[in-house]
């Protein structure tokens, strides 16, 4: 009986702190205002993706986004952003119970389960205040892949495919699933997502018109192409992150980066040719090291959950990476490797040399400072965002989660 009060009064002390938070958090204009002019725009007959907004920004996301916010424009600035982050805070306790259910929790002590959740969270503070902050929808992306997937295998190709095809459609960074899903053998899951996809595309025809709706997304496929110059010297915003970032301001002496400090970063001064060259090679590197995680032959879906999860995380962690335009809040991805490391660790086999779980704690720890400086020494942000040091901390879990999955036993069933 003591056990299940103490457990109620932590729910109710972190129910209290969240809602002070998003009532807080409710009273700043972020993103969301963003989104909602461009659904505003979309809906007044104009081409949202060629306007610029505040300082200069774009409505990189799809028009039937802004069909499903549009009411959001006529409640009041606050009670909009507050259900807004309200959806976000939900969304995001989805996101931790769909990832716990991966694992085997009961072979975790009671201090284990508590470090299990803790470190995590910490781990991806920076990333979801972030979030909360810019008012930011990688929440709810995250939350559609893993629901999705959820749905995928447990045998509701329908509804799965269906919120895939949503991700997709909102922002395309859920088309790195497509593959993976037919590596697995899920093949009517991959159709209907494309099905679902073209759906979703079409679908605003019917309520903004269908040469309107053809205008917009011949727009914004001009607006996010990726082989624009502007996404491979990536440098329009100082506080980007991702390969094509990183590699631009090592790569290229006068990258046209206007943030930039006078401190030299670039390692060498290519071409622009040659830029996109390494960074496409780099990218089919990283994502060719998904079989690495795989482990099978095509088109073998018998295996373990925990597998599963593994192959999902890095898949996941490669989102922010390879796509460009990316900020820290789309670091979130990187969560369920994360979780799959601290599992890992743990429940490490205790016959394993305490060496190589002391190096692996190193890195990872390593792997922290780089990803959360800007939140434990925020005064010096710019530096962080003038060497990229954001993506230096994702790509050091890409090897931890390597060695991680072959340290964990989990059972691949021929």
């Amino acid at each position: 009986m003591q056990k299940k009060s103490n457990t109620l009064f932590y729910y109710l002390a972190g129910g209290i702190l969240v809602l002070v938070y998003l009532l807080v958090s409710a009273g700043r204009r972020g993103d969301l205002f963003i989104y909602e002019s461009g659904s505003m725009d979309i809906f007044a007959g104009k081409d949202a993706y060629a306007i610029h907004y505040v300082d200069g920004f774009h409505y990189y996301y799809s028009a039937l986004f802004a069909i499903l916010i549009y009411l959001l424009n006529f409640l009041p600035v606050y009670l909009g952003n507050l259900i807004w982050l309200a959806l976000n805070a939900f969304l995001l306790y989805r996101i931790i119970i769909l990832i716990s259910r991966y694992f085997d929790l009961t072979v975790l002590t009671q201090k284990q389960k508590i470090l299990f959740y803790i470190l995590p969270f910490l781990f991806a503070l920076r990333f979801t205040l972030s979030n909360f902050h810019n008012q930011q929808i990688t929440i709810c992306i995250l939350y559609l892949i893993l629901e999705g997937l959820r749905f995928i295998f447990s045998g509701n190709k329908l509804a799965g495919a269906l919120l895939i095809a949503l991700g997709i459609n909102i922002k395309l960074l859920p088309v790195v699933l497509l593959p993976y899903l037919l590596y697995r053998k899920e093949f009517t899951a991959s159709f209907l997502i494309i099905i679902f996809y073209a759906a979703l595309l079409l679908l605003p025809g019917f309520i903004l018109g269908f040469a309107h709706n053809n205008m917009l997304i011949a727009s914004w496929w001009n607006l996010i192409n990726p082989s624009n110059t502007i996404h491979n010297l990536d440098v329009d915003e100082r506080s980007f992150h991702s390969l094509s970032t990183l590699l631009a301001t090592l790569l290229v002496e006068n990258v046209p980066d206007k943030f930039a400090l006078h401190i030299r970063r670039n390692i060498m001064d290519i071409s622009y040719e040659h830029l996109v060259l390494i960074l496409n090679i780099t990218r089919l590197v990283l994502v060719s090291f998904t079989l690495y995680f795989l482990r099978t032959k095509p088109f073998y879906s018998n295996v373990s959950t925990l597998h599963r999860f593994v192959e999902i995380s890095y898949l996941l962690l490669l989102i922010p990476l390879i796509f460009p335009h990316q900020q820290d809040y789309a670091f979130l991805f990187v969560l369920p490797a994360v979780v799959f490391i601290i599992y890992c660790l743990l429940t490490m086999n205790p016959h394993l040399p305490k060496a190589k779980r002391n190096v692996l704690i190193f890195f990872l720890s390593f792997s922290y400072l780089c990803c959360n400086l800007s939140l434990i020494f925020g005064q010096y942000r710019e530096y962080y965002d003038h060497f990229k040091i954001l993506t230096y901390g994702a790509l050091l879990l890409i090897p931890i989660l390597a060695i991680c999955s072959r340290i964990q036993k989990y059972s691949i069933k021929y």
